[in-house]
């Protein structure tokens, strides 16, 4: 059975214009059409409905999914019926859409795409709010028309503006909106992909994906430029010397790695869809392309906090009442001071590196941050991982979030940045892309607010650009696609919403072109300048210039987990968050 939420609980989802996240990036000469939410509570809202239906408070994009696919009984193949190029949902044979879809002729298309309806040269796109300058996507349609010399077209997206991974699902999953393109987290691809909401896309047709971080390219893929001279101040594609297209071997694109984004056996997909039809490798599988990624870890003042005794505490500065700085002298309370992510997987996933490091400590071993290392000296014991099954080790999780909740504020996203600018929060969970947004280091104004990954561990997320089933123009979702893979619209795109990006030629470029620094004076006068990739903030160990201990390692990516790890947390949540 179908169950179907009443429209009448259903909260209105809402936007008003766009401005929580201020600073738009001091390069950027457009005003972006992004919009963000009026109130920073859709979220709350999100779940209380969901709790309302008898179904749960899912808060974190793992639980969300686990709840609706086993109490719902709800896969996406209900909305969108087999395609021609489809060997089973989901399962696509790119010669057939070469006899049925739309693309130019001179790659052997039946049906060329300047003969096809308007409305096919229309891709419709859900992405975040303010996570790209308006005009990068007004000149998809210019660059097309230069390229392959198609007229008409363009991106819609403004309508499908979301604001949590939980928003972007239930568009999908429950009310059945279909999308050409969307860009959800690494564990919502997850999510996604079991549902059947998800192509298999052709490498063939994104051949810059080689500019993601990785390794170095054996050969390069037809139609790819490794030189551009319009690049002036870095024209050629990256060789570190390494093998790889980066100083740290941080790999992106490695099926092992990121086992989300590639439809191949593995702990995220033990049995792919499409077995019968296809074997899966590195080649076919890829599901998803990295469009940014952050950290998240802890934003702090600076004038509240002195910065050796917080990196100290790490994730146990929660646990305080009150702190005392031992540089200052002065003793601050915390008591509605501290606040969280409203993200269920990000806060448990905090309590278990907090409470895995305390056990760790007890053992007398060192703190390692890593999960799972067999490296010496760490004997057997390491971290526990934000993926953590064990009844045990979950249950521990739940009982430190208790124990903080009395003390906190609460739990809120998008006012992670704001908040800790104007001094409502004196330290809290945050992601690396909205602190920096927040403090604002292209600017003269020097605001006393930091931010650091703790000791103990933390998360990293890849937002990545996947398609959907529903899209019949797949030639050109793959174009906007490999569009977004250039190295100057990815620099640009960074530069503007200050998210570390995942490609390796516009990390360079960010680096080397004068034009992505920012340039000012200090309060006294003296010279400032500040480079986006020489910023361990949001680069991590990848950051020019960074010689401290590895930030990345201690980092992981969350997964979608079983329905019965998620239904505890999801119980838990509703006590805690409520």
């Amino acid at each position: 059975m179908l169950w179907r939420i009443p429209e009448t609980i259903k909260p209105p989802v809402t936007y008003g214009m766009a401005g929580s996240r201020g600073f738009r990036g001091w390069r950027d000469t457009m005003a972006a059409p992004g919009v963000t939410p009026v109130q920073p509570t859709s979220r709350r809202d999100f779940l209380k409905w969901g709790a309302i239906a008898g179904l749960g408070a899912a808060g974190a994009l793992g639980g969300f999914w686990a709840l609706w696919k086993y109490a719902l009984n709800l896969t996406y193949p209900r909305y969108v019926p087999l395609k021609p190029w489809e060997l089973e949902p989901g399962v696509v044979n790119y010669d057939l859409v070469r006899a049925y879809g739309y693309g130019p002729a001179e790659l052997g298309f039946v049906n060329d795409i300047g003969d096809a309806p308007a409305e096919s040269r229309i891709l419709n796109v859900a992405q975040w709010y303010d996570y790209w300058p308006g005009r990068i996507v007004a000149e998809f349609g210019p660059y097309m028309s230069s390229r392959w010399g198609i007229e008409g077209v363009s991106v819609r997206w403004t309508p499908n503006i979301f604001t949590s991974n939980e928003e972007l699902l239930q568009w999908v999953l429950e009310d059945g909106r279909t999308f050409d393109v969307m860009f959800p987290a690494n564990y919502a691809v997850e999510a996604l992909e079991k549902a059947g909401a998800l192509v298999n896309l052709n490498r063939e047709w994104i051949p810059d994906y080689v500019n993601i971080l990785g390794r170095f390219p054996a050969s390069w893929p037809p139609g790819f430029e490794p030189v551009r001279s319009d690049l002036t101040h870095f024209p050629s594609y990256p060789d570190s010397g390494n093998g790889y297209n980066n100083d740290i071997a941080f790999d992106l694109r490695d099926p092992a790695a990121n086992a989300y984004a590639y439809r191949m056996p593995s702990s995220v997909y033990p049995s792919p869809r499409g077995m019968s039809h296809v074997t899966w490798d590195e080649a076919n599988s890829l599901l998803a392309v990295p469009y940014q990624w952050m950290t998240t870890g802890i934003g702090y003042r600076t004038d509240i906090f002195d910065r050796t005794g917080i990196e100290a505490l790490g994730w146990e500065v929660f646990e305080l009442t009150s702190y005392s700085n031992p540089v200052s002298g002065e003793t601050h309370p915390l008591a509605n001071r501290k606040m969280m992510l409203d993200e269920m997987r990000e806060v448990f996933g905090a309590a278990l590196k907090a409470v895995g490091g305390k056990r760790q400590v007890d053992a007398g071993l060192p703190l390692t941050g890593i999960p799972r290392n067999p490296a010496p000296p760490w004997n057997g014991e390491y971290q526990w991982s934000t993926n953590e099954t064990d009844p045990a080790k979950t249950q521990a999780a739940v009982d430190w979030a208790r124990s903080i909740r009395d003390s906190l504020w609460g739990f809120n996203t998008p006012q992670q940045g704001p908040w800790l600018v104007n001094g409502t929060m004196y330290v809290d969970q945050a992601r690396s892309g909205d602190v920096m947004y927040a403090i604002r280091p292209n600017s003269n104004q020097f605001l006393p607010v930091d931010f650091f990954v703790p000791l103990q561990g933390s998360s990293r997320v890849v937002d990545a650009a996947v398609i959907g089933r529903s899209c019949d123009s797949l030639w050109l979702a793959h174009e906007f696609l490999n569009y977004l893979l250039q190295p100057d619209v990815g620099a640009d795109i960074s530069s503007w919403n200050l998210y570390p990006t995942p490609n390796a030629w516009s990390f360079n470029l960010l680096h080397a072109d004068p034009s992505y620094s920012y340039y000012g004076q200090y309060p006294d006068g003296s010279p400032y300048v500040w480079n986006p990739a020489e910023d361990a903030r949001l680069y991590a160990d990848l950051a020019f210039g960074y010689a401290g201990p590895s930030v990345l390692e201690r980092c992981e990516l969350q997964h979608d987990l079983d329905p019965d790890t998620t239904l505890r947390y999801e119980t838990a949540w509703e006590d805690i968050r409520y």
